[in-house]
């Protein structure tokens, strides 16, 4: 099993390997799994997260044209005023990102500013870990934020696809230790890898015949044949789903009594052909929302941000892609009627420098910006904008904690204390009506 095998290495293994060292920790889980049941409710809030890696250029992404001190500092990769999408008396949007200008006007997209956590780290691996784990302060810790959220609300007890993750790996974000998410690079290779080039119903039979008994999980063979079971029936849930889902798209005449369309929403295109990487994840996550699979996280990424030389065009093209993916999936989500269910969140590991480099690029910063989006979200700008006049070593300091986003959404849209989650009391924000 390809995917399925990786996500057992990548989280399954975890049980494992604490197992070994402290047994109390698998007996709990596998307790746990036994006899709590999460609700089954299909019809709740849904998160979807959006990471950006490599460390996304917020002075680029939301600029302050007004201020002179950003053209000083970016005398070649500084975005000219008149091309700016102005979101307000002093701030506005990449022209790159024009698409989303529709979405603020609307008063679903909600950009908070200066977002960043005290005595920032600069290190790809470490920033990003603290943004994952929502714990600036330990290097070990084991469980991601929705991780965390998982075990406080018992989804993963009862459903595997609580969490979905479209990616080569599973985020630290989505580590739980009371169960695993579904991680997959696409549905075509999310299953059983089998022998037979034909026919492989003998296989399939044999696997699940094997792996059906004795998956209460409550000694380590039993809980590797629970999650070997889990990735199965996942796999063919998955498939199943968008399927269905496609063939029911085909099928809706326009103006039928559904209210579906066959006006399908304007995802962009790859330079090679085809939806992009991003957008097609994103169309897979709205096809899976239909389907109501009970899942409460959707994860997704976008990768290339570290724009240490020539950062224009490749800046560009990405905040394009992501603009116009997020705009046809707000879309999407609107012909299905799930835009009041759902809201999606962004975040880098960190921003750029404020000075551009002598490569026409920028190097490792600190506090950058954040997009969310939803039916219900209330747009506008949140937070502060960093003044470039008092800077730290050359770097913004952060106007935001970025647990202040995840106090908000745990609080108000999971649902789940956010003090118990993120181990202390962060002010949350007000855009979630």
């Amino acid at each position: 099993m390809s995917s399925s095998r990786r996500v057992f290495i990548k989280n399954g293994l975890t049980f494992v390997s604490m197992g070994m060292a402290a047994p109390a920790i698998i007996a709990r889980a596998a307790a746990d799994a036994a006899s709590v049941g999460a609700s089954s409710d299909k019809k709740g809030n849904i998160l979807v997260v959006l990471q950006l890696f490599g460390g996304n250029d917020g002075l680029n992404t939301l600029i302050p044209y007004t201020d002179p001190l950003y053209y000083k500092n970016r005398p070649t990769i500084g975005v000219n005023r008149s091309e700016v999408v102005q979101l307000g008396p002093t701030v506005g949007l990449n022209p790159q990102m024009a698409s989303l200008k529709a979405l603020f006007d609307k008063g679903v997209l909600g950009v908070v500013q200066g977002v960043g956590y005290p005595q920032p780290n600069l290190s790809h691996f470490r920033s990003a870990e603290i943004w994952e784990t929502a714990d600036p302060s330990s290097t070990v810790a084991a469980e991601g934020w929705l991780g965390r959220y998982f075990d406080d609300d018992g989804h993963l007890r009862d459903n595997p696809l609580a969490g979905i993750n479209f990616g080569a790996e599973l985020p630290k974000t989505l580590y739980s230790d009371f169960g695993s998410v579904v991680s997959m690079q696409s549905p075509q290779t999310y299953g059983m890898a089998t022998l037979a080039p034909v026919d492989a119903r003998p296989e399939v039979e044999a696997f699940t015949k094997l792996y059906s008994t004795g998956t209460l999980a409550t000694n380590y063979d039993d809980l590797v044949k629970k999650i070997g079971a889990d990735a199965y029936s996942t796999s063919e849930q998955i498939k199943k789903a968008l399927k269905l889902d496609a063939r029911n798209i085909q099928e809706q005449p326009l103006g039928s009594p559904t209210g579906r369309t066959l006006d399908a929403p304007a995802y962009p295109n790859s330079l090679r052909g085809g939806l992009s990487p991003l957008a097609q994840n994103l169309k897979m996550v709205a096809q899976l929302m239909a389907a109501d699979l009970g899942t409460r996280v959707f994860y997704v990424s976008q990768g290339g941000f570290d724009t240490h030389a020539n950062q224009v065009p490749t800046q560009s093209a990405l905040l394009k892609d992501m603009a116009d993916s997020l705009t046809a999936f707000y879309a999407d989500l609107e012909q299905r009627g799930l835009a009041d269910r759902v809201t999606l969140v962004t975040f880098s590991e960190f921003g750029r420098r404020v000075q551009e480099n002598a490569s026409r690029g920028t190097d490792h910063g600190t506090a950058s910006c954040q997009f969310i989006i939803g039916g219900k979200v209330k747009g506008g700008l949140y937070g502060t904008y960093p003044a470039l006049d008092d800077l730290d070593m050359g770097n913004l300091k952060f106007s935001t904690d970025f647990r202040q986003v995840y106090s908000t959404l745990l609080d108000n849209w999971l649902g789940v204390s956010s003090q118990k989650v993120l181990n202390g009391t962060f002010q949350p924000l007000q855009f979630l009506s």
